[in-house]
């Protein structure tokens, strides 16, 4: 069942991330997609076929029903399409109402004029125990995450350039695929 609360508490993030970033609206469903590295890494399983973890996945649907309401998942485009009715949406936006800092980091993100100071004095009104790092990457120049995992799981890698503003919301396992990427 560790895999299954995985999977739920990220689609619950990355949705209630979605929710800030587009707007809440009532009556309306929210979908994410997942790769199948990402779901094996998240249900801690190794499926190679995508058909046996859709099905291995419709245990998954029974466990998150009484939270999400009919999840249906669906393959689409060679990734798993997850999507939440909107009676899970609301649960999910009630459930986080209290995630200030997720709330302040995105209302200054979606201003497109923030600066790397800008972000540090978020991430310290939280707690000074936060660790920002330049990296050699393409597509960010900073991470910065709490040191207290507890607090939030997620590293957030952001670019300050020409083209604007902007930063990725990554799981350690993610955060570390985009190294391995960048590598090759």
């Amino acid at each position: 069942m560790d895999g299954f609360n995985n999977l739920e508490e990220n689609i619950e993030s990355a949705i209630y991330e979605g929710l800030l970033k587009l707007g809440y609206a009532d009556n309306e469903s929210f979908s994410i997609y997942y790769d199948l590295d990402l779901l094996n890494h998240l249900l801690e399983t190794e499926f190679i076929s995508k058909q046996k973890c859709l099905a291995y996945l419709d245990e998954f649907k029974t466990f998150a029903d009484p939270r999400f309401f009919n999840l249906i998942i669906t393959l689409e485009g060679g990734r798993f399409k997850f999507t939440v009715p909107a009676e899970g949406i609301t649960y999910i936006s009630d459930k986080n109402k209290d995630n200030h800092f997720l709330q302040n980091l995105i209302k200054k993100v979606n201003t497109h004029q923030f600066t790397l100071e800008d972000i540090l004095d978020i991430f310290d009104k939280y707690t000074p125990g936060y660790i920002c790092e330049e990296a050699d990457h393409p597509e960010y120049k900073y991470i910065i995450y709490f040191k207290d995992r507890s607090l939030d799981k997620f590293k957030y890698c952001f670019n300050f350039d020409v083209l604007g503003n902007y930063y990725h919301r990554l799981i350690e396992f993610s955060y570390l695929q985009s190294l391995h990427e960048h590598e090759n």
